[in-house]
């Protein structure tokens, strides 16, 4: 069931990954900038991706361009930005059927391949500048995009949960940036940041399908060749640093609900052999519908109206977010803190071990349901120095012992503290 992962170097910080998986009928190719967090450069590198997938050099006509996507047995581009630890990724994607499945022997991958390679690095451009017009839309649609978080409330939560514990970190820095820096953007600042990155950043190419990636990676060889490239090695993903202090932060807003984040840091490295006992504690604690803080905070206690656990092995962060009714705020947090205390005491059985572990295990297999989740489970291996695939990842769960989710448990130390709240509060 495993699928064939392979990477390769094809220029200086350039590197081809290629995830073979038999199973599917189509090849997606993605090519992601990857550079460091940075407030004076985070909005303008935001916003590229969506400028690039407008078309290229050659082609700058957007119903020609969807004309020749469709002509590709209705190849699609999708534009993202991402936030993976201290890293910004800009990317930009391609996805059609797989070439064996094309009539007349047409080579749809190689020809997928010239149309993102050329959306890349060869953008559409005027007087040298992405159009004004176009610029003018994008950040339009960017401002949009950003002032939208505050009507995800728990999402919204979450986010401020992460500035107010990495204020001094780049892990707490926006991934789209900030309003006020969209507004100053230009078509030469933003050319300015697009040269930058093209320059500068590191770049992994994501070959993910059943095809022949060969034909891909030739592609993308004799483009890299003509690229003027200063490669400038990222510095590595640095792990949250504990707080000596817990910090808490109370926000007020017109909310029907309050919404409270716990922030907790233990000091591991992406590649500790204690992640993946971490990832079975923080599911015993709050990732399941048996967890703890499940079965014991909302159903025993109904302090919440949902509480769960996350964690971000890039930065060694683990999260409880909660929905709860100002009066129970104080006596959801002592809970649920006591949760995570019961663990570190060694008080868990069998059962929940067995439970979490089994609904861990589950969420690695369904990584190989779809060519978006293997991109991102190996983008991530990638970029965190290791490289095990889910099925390997399976097998570590299962070795993993009562001691070493105890242990994972007692490195976790209450950092932040953020309430959302009403404002009669």
């Amino acid at each position: 069931m495993d699928c064939n992962f392979n990477s390769i170097e094809i220029a200086e910080g350039v590197h081809f990954n290629s995830i073979i998986d038999k199973r599917f009928k189509t090849n997606k190719i993605s090519i992601n900038f990857i550079t460091e967090l940075k407030k004076e450069t985070v909005t303008s590198n935001a916003i590229i991706p969506f400028l690039l997938k407008k078309g290229y050099n050659g082609c700058s006509d957007y119903t020609i361009f969807n004309q020749q996507l469709e002509e590709l047995y209705g190849a699609y581009v999708a534009s993202y930005v991402q936030k993976v630890g201290d890293y910004q990724v800009v990317s930009l994607s391609i996805t059609s059927i797989d070439d064996v499945y094309a009539l007349n022997n047409d080579e749809i991958t190689s020809k997928t391949a010239s149309i993102l390679c050329e959306m890349a690095f060869n953008p559409i451009l005027e007087n040298g500048v992405f159009p004004l017009k176009d610029v003018e839309i994008e950040k339009t649609a960017l401002i949009d995009t950003i002032e939208a978080e505050v009507n995800e409330k728990r999402i919204y939560a979450i986010n401020n949960l992460v500035k107010v514990m990495c204020s001094n970190e780049p892990f707490g820095i926006s991934k789209y940036g900030y309003t006020e820096q969209v507004a100053l953007l230009t078509p030469e600042t933003i050319k300015t940041a697009y040269d930058n990155l093209i320059k500068h950043s590191r770049v992994e190419i994501m070959f993910t399908g059943s095809g022949n990636d060969k034909t891909a990676i030739d592609v993308f060889k004799a483009k890299m060749s003509s690229v003027n490239r200063s490669y400038q090695i990222l510095n590595p993903i640095a792990t949250h640093s504990q707080l000596q202090q817990t910090v808490e932060q109370t926000d007020h807003m017109t909310v029907s609900q309050s919404k409270m984040v716990l922030g907790f840091g233990n000091g591991l490295e992406p590649s500790s052999n204690l992640i993946t006992a971490t990832k079975l504690m923080v599911a015993l604690y709050g990732g399941t519908p048996s967890s703890k803080l499940f079965l014991n905070v909302r159903e025993k206690l109904s302090l919440c109206y949902y509480c769960a656990a996350r964690y971000d092995r890039f930065k060694g962060i683990m999260m409880v977010d909660c929905g709860v009714e100002n009066q129970n705020i104080e006596k959801a947090k002592t809970e649920i803190l006591s949760q995570l205390d019961a663990i570190k005491k060694g008080e868990i059985t069998d059962d929940e071990i067995r439970n979490a572990a089994l609904s861990l295990v589950n969420a690695l297999k369904s990584v190989y349901d779809s060519d978006a989740s293997i991109e991102s489970w190996y983008l991530g291996q990638v970029l965190s120095g290791t490289n095990i695939s889910p099925l390997q990842e399976v097998d570590k769960v299962n070795n993993v012992t009562k001691e070493c989710i105890i242990e994972a448990a007692n490195r976790c130390t209450l950092d932040a503290v953020y309430v959302l709240t009403g404002k009669e509060v």
